[in-house]
């Protein structure tokens, strides 16, 4: 009987000095709240006050999009690209929503269009002093459709003035004379030194 109660005690023991004592609730919190405060704290003054995370979460997401949208990376070399960013980061358009798609190629494309135009004019108000030289040649796009570029060249250097596309056009000498005819009236037939086209016969024709 006695050596039975050794036993019993025995491996009691045992268990007791397997067991591992858990932190109650509130030490738990306790130590929770402490880490929190530890990796706040890990952040100098310096992170704090430029908003490191922040700044680094944005170009992480700047990145995405030139990852996923097979951008270019020498688009951050335009200065278009940083202008952008400038300004949205140092004006104050809480909510601010980018432009989307239909936006894009509608209203800002004219809106750009009619900015071009008007740096462009002090540019034409040159043309009467030397004229120009109206060059026309004809190539095919990616798609193969056939077009018709249009430049004038200048003491300034070339400028482009527009791309016609012939695709149900019959491109004879009397189409290539119509076209010619719309460009010297953009241009000022008063300005108009010389035309130069390419040696088909149409364009010859012409």
């Amino acid at each position: 009987m006695l050596t039975l109660l050794e036993e019993w005690e025995k491996r009691k023991k045992q268990r007791a000095s397997r067991e591992v004592p858990l932190p109650s609730q509130s030490q738990s919190g306790i130590a929770i709240e402490s880490s929190s405060k530890k990796r706040k704290s890990n952040l100098s003054p310096f992170a704090k006050s430029f908003n490191v995370n922040v700044r680094a979460q944005l170009d992480e997401e700047i990145a995405r999009m030139f990852y996923t949208g097979g951008l270019p990376f020498n688009l951050v070399r335009n200065p278009h690209y940083q202008r952008a960013f400038t300004f949205a980061a140092t004006h104050d358009i809480g909510g601010y929503v980018p432009p989307g798609y239909n936006k894009l190629r509608t209203s800002l494309l004219l809106q750009e269009k009619n900015n071009v135009e008007k740096l462009l004019q002090p540019i034409k108000a040159t043309w009467q002093e030397k004229g120009v030289t109206i060059v026309c040649d004809g190539w095919s796009d990616p798609t193969r459709k056939p077009l018709i570029n249009f430049m004038v060249t200048f003491g300034n250097g070339p400028m482009f003035l527009k791309a016609v596309n012939c695709f149900v056009e019959v491109k004879d000498k009397f189409f290539i004379s119509s076209l010619m005819k719309e460009v010297i009236d953009e241009v000022g037939y008063q300005n108009v030194v010389q035309i130069i086209t390419d040696n088909a016969a149409n364009c010859k024709g012409a």
